[in-house]
């Protein structure tokens, strides 16, 4: 079985530019940060322009891990599949790397 990191490595990188365009935002909406990174204006989740609808911001924190490790990183991936896949609602995940201290 391939490790995370030969298995992250593997996959090439895509452009922010297409994945937004791919999610309906667009590049005016982007606050580019090189050819794969960006900020999203906060004018895109509270439906700042006419004709947009309002998104919804949901903040996952607080969460005392199980005794099998799961917290608040696989509730949000959890979450997000969640309303994907049963809901049929678009999404996005952003989940800051872990701090790497004790767990």
């Amino acid at each position: 079985v391939p490790s995370d990191s030969a298995i992250a490595l593997g996959q090439p990188p895509k452009n922010i530019r297409d994945l937004a365009k791919e999610i309906g935002i667009a590049e005016k909406d982007l606050e580019l940060h090189g050819d794969y990174k960006a900020k999203i204006k906060l004018s895109v989740l509270t439906g700042g322009e006419k004709g947009t609808k309002q998104g919804n911001y949901v903040l996952v924190c607080g969460i005392t891990p199980t005794p099998l490790g799961e917290g608040k990183s696989t509730t949000t991936i959890g979450l997000c599949q969640a309303l994907s896949a049963h809901l049929g609602k678009r999404n996005i995940a952003c989940i800051r790397q872990p701090s790497m201290g004790p767990t």
